[in-house]
């Protein structure tokens, strides 16, 4: 125990000095998850606002009728509380002043109510809420002229898995808390290339030490990494975003621990195959990437392309997203079936991977 600690306290100053562990497993998860949730998970309550302007080609009933209707509905926000000419709206909308001009039709010429929007965001979220906003509005004026009630409507709900007070910035902190973990594993092992390059791991074995404390310290000091990332991270997502979490810490811990275990043997299979800092960063660099974008961090895999599925469901990280979410977030227990088909997967990429790695690291410098 004496000698497993000292080597403990070796790895971990070894580690923490390494400026590429601070950069990717602390930092770098940090910058995105508050990038991430200030763009995507909001930061503030308020409403989606459209800025648009109104065009009438003449002021009569029709115009002043529509846009009344049209003024009354609270997510259009109006840069001009009454028609501009038809150029001055293009013009705003070529500088990007507004998001959409709506042309209003009259009695003289009874046309359809035509939207002109920048040809850049033709296809944008703001773009379609507008158009959708305008068919509703539209068609409820109709309704209204006929003196018609419409018969049916639509009226959107919506359920969780488990909790009602779970949003998207809950499932990105978790995302982003499995990344940053997954990343203290991939970039982690960058010492053994250079303590095998230097010679020292040559040296160490020739030591009176027991080289398996080695591997155990190493381990050990993961999960002092992987237990500061998940303590940061939540800290933050709850003080500043208000992140709502339903910790079932009996699903947690398996899940952590073998999840910890897998990216740093991923680690150990990249050390392995690396001569030099550079390559080891580089094949580091491209797996954490490919995985970030594939794996369900920043959105649910079902919306990929089909093609891509079957790539996402064979990652690691995929899965231990999927756990990280499932025990924080939903509260799902150990016997949940999910459970042990993420802990079955994780489990066998560390097997596959420590195996290739222990037959193929080469303890002499190259």
């Amino acid at each position: 125990m004496k000698q497993l600690m000292k080597l403990f306290k070796a790895s971990l100053k070894t580690t923490f000095r390494e400026k590429q562990v601070w950069f990717w497993s602390i930092f770098f998860p940090v910058l995105l998850l508050v990038i991430f949730l200030s763009i995507m998970g909001g930061t503030s309550d308020k409403e989606l606002k459209i800025n648009v302007v109104s065009v009438a080609e003449q002021q009569d009933a029709t115009a002043s009728g529509l846009l009344t209707g049209l003024q009354s509905i609270p997510m259009l926000k109006w840069k001009e509380d009454q028609p501009v000419s038809l150029e001055t709206a293009e013009q705003l909308i070529k500088d990007k002043a507004i998001d959409a001009a709506i042309v209003l039709p009259s009695n003289a010429s009874p046309k359809p109510v035509e939207i002109i929007v920048n040809a850049e965001k033709v296809n944008s979220t703001t773009t379609q809420v507008i158009a959708g906003i305008m068919n509703k509005s539209l068609e409820t004026i109709n309704y209204s002229e006929a003196h018609l009630t419409p018969k049916y409507s639509v009226e959107l709900r919506s359920i969780s898995s488990n909790n009602e007070d779970i949003k998207y910035k809950d499932f990105l902190l978790t995302g982003m808390i499995a990344m940053a973990i997954s990343q203290a594993g991939l970039f982690g092992m960058v010492g053994l290339v250079e303590i095998r390059r230097n010679g020292l791991l040559k040296r160490l074995m020739l030591a009176p030490i027991n080289v398996k404390l080695f591997g155990i310290s190493e381990i050990m000091v993961k999960f002092v990494l992987a237990a500061v990332q998940i303590i940061l991270l939540s800290t933050i997502g709850i003080v500043f975003y208000q992140a709502n979490f339903h910790i079932n810490i009996l699903a947690f811990l398996p899940i952590f621990i073998v999840g910890t275990i897998t990216f740093a043997a991923i680690g150990f299979m990249i050390a392995s195959f690396s001569k030099s800092l550079e390559s080891y960063m580089g094949i580091a660099n491209l797996s954490s990437f490919l995985m970030m974008f594939l794996c369900g961090i920043y959105f649910d895999t079902s919306i990929m392309p089909d093609y891509i599925q079957p790539i996402a469901k064979v990652l690691p990280l995929t899965y231990f997203a999927n756990g990280i979410r499932d025990s924080m977030v939903y509260g799902f227990g150990v016997m949940n079936s999910a459970f042990w088909l993420n802990i079955g997967i994780m489990a066998a990429w560390s097997i596959v991977t420590f195996f290739i790695a222990s037959r193929f690291y080469r303890w002499k410098s190259a």
